[in-house]
């Protein structure tokens, strides 16, 4: 009998998921007309500000598009699956592991994969925004023999080789590079396995859609 009910009531189901849609879509529609009646309290000048907002949104989607297929090609030099490529609202954000960079505990480009930033920075050099180079340690402390007090200094030091290196190297204009170090207090999975924490130990470069 229930091997009878099960395939009737998945078709149910699927025959009411447009239900589904739908709702999702008078529900965006409804937030759309409640954000535009509260900005007509605030006054135009709001609305003109918010609309400017949207267009500058749109305009960087536009301007990103020529060199986002760039980056996620020149990414594909990366072997390991943990180097995605991110797209949000602010920025694009690429995260290259460890391993593809620095000997582990180590703050010093490996010269033999430096081609791997070599191909990032001739895409790097065709966009205006600022590019900030983020690194990220896991929380595994360092032994007593590494010449770094923390695992802050550590993602401080790797952050400033990969950003001297496309500076000094290929030139990007100093201008427009930044870097962070946030140690082990940004991790992107839980330091509960070693694959995870290797996944957390990495360098991002991130491109600020803000010139």
């Amino acid at each position: 009998m229930i091997e009878r009910l099960a395939p009737i009531q998945g078709e149910r189901r699927n025959q009411y998921i447009w239900l589904t849609i739908y709702s999702d879509l008078i529900t965006n529609i409804f937030l759309l007309f409640v954000s535009l009646y509260a900005l007509s309290f605030i006054g135009p000048d709001a609305i003109q500000e918010a609309v400017a907002s949207m267009k500058n949104r749109l305009e960087y989607s536009q301007k990103a598009a020529p060199w986002y297929e760039d980056m996620t090609s020149s990414l594909k030099l990366v072997s390991d699956q943990n180097a995605p490529v991110v797209a949000r609202e602010d920025r694009l954000q690429m995260a290259l592991p460890e391993d593809v960079l620095f000997a582990l505990g180590e703050g010093t480009l490996r010269t033999q994969d430096q081609l791997i930033l070599h191909s990032l920075a001739q895409a790097l050099k065709k966009v205006p925004y600022t590019v900030l180079i983020e690194g990220h340690t896991d929380n595994v402390p360092l032994g007593p023999s590494s010449r770094y007090a923390s695992n802050w200094e550590l993602s401080m030091a790797r952050a400033m080789s990969v950003m001297s290196y496309l500076v000094e190297v290929e030139g990007l204009p100093p201008n427009r590079m930044g870097l962070a170090a946030f140690g082990e207090f940004r991790p992107r999975v839980e330091n509960d396995t070693p694959e995870h924490r290797a996944a957390n130990r990495r360098i991002e470069i991130c491109i600020l859609r803000y010139e």
